[in-house]
């Protein structure tokens, strides 16, 4: 939100400068001036914007030219432009300009000496990228009088200057068809599996001790199964303590051994034989679960699984109950993703063949596709208060992206798809209950088009209706072009 206020004030800035100079230069053509042309060129490497008077044999006019670099959309800081101009009866004449006016901006002079057609091709040279660009139907005139007749303006479209578009994030693609699977818009959050999680407790009661070292681990620590987490020592009191564990184990082997020799000799009846021994395997198994403790050592707790620990319950020092929750541990590498599909949706999403998330910080989603998703199970119950049916699904926590407990928007993609013309969902704005986007009709004229949109898929989005193949949508930066539509109108020549 931070950059949009900086850009909204480089705009009004801009907009306002703009509109002095671009008033100036309307008064101007008015009263003295011939009329102004204006070019639009793109190629694969650049844009090409430029505005030139229309000239008069032995007069000379100004052609201001723009150049964007189309990799990222911005100004170029060097080089130099070549203007070949070669008159129909083959004579040839060349303007060179190895200076900018200012960041992105040339300025070179032409006078030509005949009138007529001429072939007309501007090449630039830069230290980045070279490119040529050709201009069709460069006519110059034997006199004023010979200036066409020009029409009426239609509507100029919404006007957002080249040193606006430098100076703020902006992009403008041609539009292309491609494969758009069927989606479903959802919500995910992020789980461990039921078998990559771990909460431990407290074998027995005891006293809080961080080992052999000055702490606990904190959250977020790796570590391995069977690895040390942290040791009780024991209570000065209490009736579940290790201590008195081992006493009454050590008291229950006793009497079983006992019991043993008693039974051989039918001195002791087989019930009571069966208690002893039932007791002894009981109280051997809690002992095996403490471990390595004893009468004079440390009760070490160690972890289950390998993993990292995502919640620290207790402090050094604390005293403990037996079961009292201590340490969790999680298993990253593959997770849960609690899917919530509307019910509205349910219906038409089919089997579902993977999922899209959006992860804050990321300029791409993450795609979850094919083998990469199984689904765990899918919810034959409604929930009456949300109106969303639970989906459960298994991926891959590739490179770590994915962190318990997040909650992430996601499409739900099935295996039906569409070809259509598509664009990134970036390019799409909600203007009141319609799809709205913008096309980049010349260098600083865009026009604002309603649309129909269909499936949506990857961050991309079909539409159906209100676009043409190769327009230049603008895929980035919209919003500000959003604003430049609610200010008025500067689509005029400008005044350099």
């Amino acid at each position: 939100m931070y950059r949009y206020i900086l850009a909204f004030a480089a705009l009004v800035i801009l907009t306002l400068a703009g509109c002095d100079s671009h008033e100036h230069a309307n008064v101007a053509a008015a009263e003295n001036e011939p009329p102004a042309r204006a070019v639009t060129i793109w190629t694969d490497k650049m844009e090409l914007f430029m505005e030139y008077p229309l000239l008069v044999v032995n007069e000379p006019g100004k052609f201001i030219i723009h150049l964007t670099t189309l990799d990222d959309f911005h100004a170029i800081h060097s080089g130099k432009v070549r203007l070949d101009f070669r008159h129909e009866t083959g004579q040839q004449f060349t303007v060179v300009k190895d200076s900018l006016l200012r960041e992105g901006i040339f300025t070179p002079m032409v006078e030509l000496p005949q009138p007529g057609r001429y072939d007309f091709s501007l090449t630039y040279d830069g230290e980045r990228v070279d490119e040529t660009f050709v201009i069709d139907s460069f006519v110059v005139y034997a006199s004023a009088d010979a200036y066409p007749q020009e029409a009426e303006d239609g509507d100029e479209g919404i006007s957002y200057l080249k040193e606006q578009q430098w100076k703020v994030e902006f992009a403008a693609e041609p539009v292309r068809s491609r494969l758009v699977k069927h989606s479903v818009h959802t919500v995910a959050e992020v789980t461990p599996r039921n078998d990559a999680s771990a909460e431990i407790a407290a074998p027995a009661a005891g006293i809080v001790r961080a080992g052999s070292t000055s702490s606990i681990a904190p959250v977020g620590t790796s570590v391995r199964a069977g690895q040390r987490l942290v040791a009780l020592a024991p209570p000065l009191e209490g009736s579940n303590s290790w201590t008195e564990q081992r006493l009454a184990y050590e008291q229950s082997k006793l009497e079983f051994e006992r019991a043993e020799r008693l039974i051989q000799r039918d001195a002791i009846s087989q019930r009571e034989y069966e208690r002893l021994r039932q007791e002894y395997q009981v109280r051997k198994a809690g002992i095996d679960a403490l471990g390595s403790a004893t009468d004079s050592t440390l009760l070490e707790v160690r972890s289950p699984i390998s993993g990292v620990i995502s919640e620290v319950h207790v402090q050094p020092g604390q005293a403990v109950t037996a079961g009292q929750p201590l340490i969790t541990v999680v298993n990253p590498e593959r997770v849960w993703l609690k899917v919530s599909v509307f019910e509205k949706d349910f219906y038409t999403l089919g089997k579902p063949s993977g999922i899209y998330l959006t992860v804050p910080g990321l300029d791409t989603g993450i795609v979850f596709d094919g083998s990469d998703a199984r689904i765990v199970s899918s919810g034959a119950v409604l929930d009456p208060h949300t109106r969303t049916v639970p989906l459960l699904m298994e991926v891959p926590n590739r490179g770590n992206l994915l962190k318990i407990g997040q909650t992430l928007p996601g499409e739900l993609l099935n295996g039906e798809s569409q070809m259509a013309l598509a664009v990134p969902e970036t390019a799409l704005f909600d203007e009141e209950a319609q799809m709205v986007l913008f096309v980049h009709v010349s260098g600083e004229t865009f026009e604002k088009r309603v649309v129909k949109t269909g499936n949506h898929d990857r961050g991309w989005i079909a539409i159906l209706e209100g676009l043409s193949e190769g327009e230049r949508v603008v895929t980035r930066g919209g919003y500000m072009v959003k604003l430049a539509s609610t200010t008025a109108a500067i689509g005029h020549p400008h005044a350099h």
